[in-house]
């Protein structure tokens, strides 16, 4: 009976776990038209997906999100970044188009179904050491005006 019902208990936190929400994460970059298609997709998407989360990570002006974005990248496999970039269990998709909204749909349902860990659960214990594109245009912009400067 004990055994039994520790099957039972076992079962009951399986159907659990597969029925909690799927966590997606979108970077995407405020000057990025495709990044806005993708979130227009992505509210509709949640729409017919209640348990769907989107945390969205906005890059051009955020380096720190920018390093999160890097790091995914790496852990998945991905050998460059490119906006918008969406991670959702075991897929990391770019760009827009109707080929990629077929396969986010297709990974979401799933998630949904078999249940999927966060894909901050892929990240290494050090993220990436670079520079954001916002940071390197800093970093020019100091040099040319010391330049000038310099060049009085």
């Amino acid at each position: 009976m004990r055994r039994l019902l520790g099957v039972a208990a076992c079962w009951a936190f399986a159907f659990l776990a597969l029925a909690g929400p799927v966590e997606l994460h979108l970077f995407w970059a405020a000057t990025c038209p495709d990044c806005h298609v993708m979130k227009a997709f992505l509210a509709e998407l949640v729409q017919e997906y209640p348990d769907l989360v989107i945390i969205d990570h906005e890059v051009t002006f955020n380096p720190d999100n920018w390093r999160l974005m890097v790091s995914l990248a790496r852990a998945y496999g991905l050998k460059k970044e490119a906006v918008p970039l969406v991670f959702i269990g075991d897929v990391a998709l770019a760009g827009v188009g109707r080929a990629v909204e077929l396969r986010l749909r297709e990974e979401v349902e799933r998630c949904l179904s078999q249940g999927c860990s966060s894909p901050l659960a892929k990240l290494p214990p050090k993220r990436a050491r670079v520079l954001s594109p916002l940071e390197i245009a800093l970093i020019l912009g100091v040099v040319v005006v010391v330049l000038f400067l310099l060049g009085k």
